[in-house]
């Protein structure tokens, strides 16, 4: 009898609170006691995996992975939940560097633009042959490293660039959190550019992630979420149980992006104390 082909809902255990149908296509997390589903194939308005739920248990989530392969693709309400949630207008605070940067590149002509493909036309006349385009090199791959001593100042730059406020963050403090956390503190590089930084660290009872960021030109591609993932895995290594991140208020995007990642709200309030 030929062996049957494994039913793709089927759900594998990849680690604590972590489940993966066996197509890759779903994720199903625990967060914060319920159950969060991601979708491989459908992406929300940040561009990330679209996120269902939460759920109350592992039951419901599974159900949910059921039905998202017949059913309509759901629309996300990331932003409409957290605006609910602050009595915002959801999408009053889209306007970031990233959008900026990508309205620029869009109003920009480019090598092969609008204007160049307007003069290659025209100099493709009766008798004269078409000529060829130069194409642009493609840029070298991202790679994700653990921090070396001497990226603080191109870590700086970037963190200026995206708005950070911040103390500590001098090439001393750096080389001492590196020290403490060994592999946690990791920036993404691009050939020799710095392009995404992730401070990761662990108090041997909670993990923490810093400054996750990436370049302007470098967003809505997946890096951030590449970043956090490295995080959470060297953390998972050390029998971190659980992750926290700090979200200003007045960074609605951010909380989203942070949500869709199966992160949520504490019931409790944090305070903190500059020394």
């Amino acid at each position: 009898m030929p062996k049957q082909p494994p039913d793709p809902t089927t759900l594998k255990r990849e680690s604590a609170g972590t489940y993966r149908t066996v197509d890759g296509r779903f994720t199903v997390q625990e967060a914060s006691g319920r159950w969060l589903v991601l979708d491989a194939e459908q992406q929300d308005e940040l561009g990330l995996p679209l996120t269902r739920g939460p759920f109350d248990t592992l039951a419901g989530a599974r159900a949910a992975v059921t039905s998202a392969r017949s059913g309509p693709a759901p629309a996300s309400t990331l932003h409409e939940r957290l605006a609910a949630r602050s009595g915002s207008t959801p999408g009053r605070a889209r306007t970031t560097a990233a959008g900026a940067a990508q309205g620029k590149a869009k109003a920009a002509p480019g090598a092969n633009g609008a204007i160049g493909a307007k003069g290659a036309s025209g100099a493709r006349g009766a008798s004269g042959p078409r000529r060829a385009t130069a194409q642009a090199p493609e840029p070298p791959p991202i790679e994700i490293r653990r921090y070396h001593a001497g990226d603080g100042p191109a870590m700086r730059a970037l963190w200026a660039a995206v708005g950070f406020r911040s103390m500590g963050d001098d090439d001393d403090s750096l080389d001492r959190m590196a020290e403490r956390n060994p592999g946690l503190v990791l920036v993404a590089t691009e050939g020799d550019r710095i392009v995404g930084t992730a401070l990761g660290g662990w108090d041997g009872r909670r993990g923490w992630i810093y400054h996750l960021a990436t370049a302007s030109d470098r967003r809505r591609q997946g890096l951030g979420q590449r970043m956090v993932q490295e995080v959470e895995r060297k953390l998972r290594q050390l029998g971190c149980p659980k992750v926290n991140v700090i979200v200003r208020d007045e960074n609605p995007d951010g909380a989203a992006f942070w949500e869709a990642l199966g992160y949520a709200l504490p019931p409790s309030r944090a305070f903190g104390k500059e020394l």
